[in-house]
């Protein structure tokens, strides 16, 4: 039980530090504000009393420890696991990242290659039929759209948002 843990790593603390139970009373005190008893701190390591959850923070503090100490037999290695696990978390995220990156320079480039078309055609257009070359403008949103997210020279193309 998490109380039980908390209890005798509070003794296995206090007591690598070679400190009483009186001594860790006043410390807490002195953090807390207010007295605590060293008959508290008896009871708390002999589990006849629950710690309230400032004392806990207060008496982590006191021994110049993480909390993560004073609840867990193996801190290190369940730091390691979730150091492991965001690690891992983040390696997927990058994947995807790279992915969706894959997929804006695809569309970047078919847009690229059909506007360069298009633009073909209404030169082209030009050259036979000036009036037709109206059918090849764009709507005025749509070429905005496509100026402000396509550069207009393919070797000049964006693919990192940070660049």
């Amino acid at each position: 039980m998490p109380g039980d843990l908390f209890a005798r790593r509070l003794r296995q603390e206090r007591e690598r530090l070679g400190i009483s139970q009186a001594e860790l009373a006043r410390r807490m005190a002195h953090l807390l504000g207010q007295n605590v008893e060293s008959t508290a701190i008896t009871r708390i390591e002999q589990q006849t009393r629950a710690v309230r959850l400032d004392e806990a923070v207060s008496a982590a503090n006191a021994l110049g420890v993480p909390l993560l100490v004073l609840l867990s037999d193996d801190f290190a290695r369940e730091n390691e696991a979730e150091i492991q696990n965001h690690l891992a978390e983040l390696a997927l995220a990058e994947q995807k990242w790279e992915t969706q990156r894959h997929e804006v320079d695809r569309l970047t480039r078919a847009i690229q290659k059909l506007s360069a078309e298009r633009d073909r055609l209404r030169s082209y257009a030009a050259d036979v039929d000036p009036e037709a070359a109206k059918d090849f403008e764009l709507d005025a949103d749509l070429k905005a759209a496509i100026d402000a997210r396509v550069p207009a020279d393919p070797e000049k193309r964006v693919t990192d948002p940070d660049a």
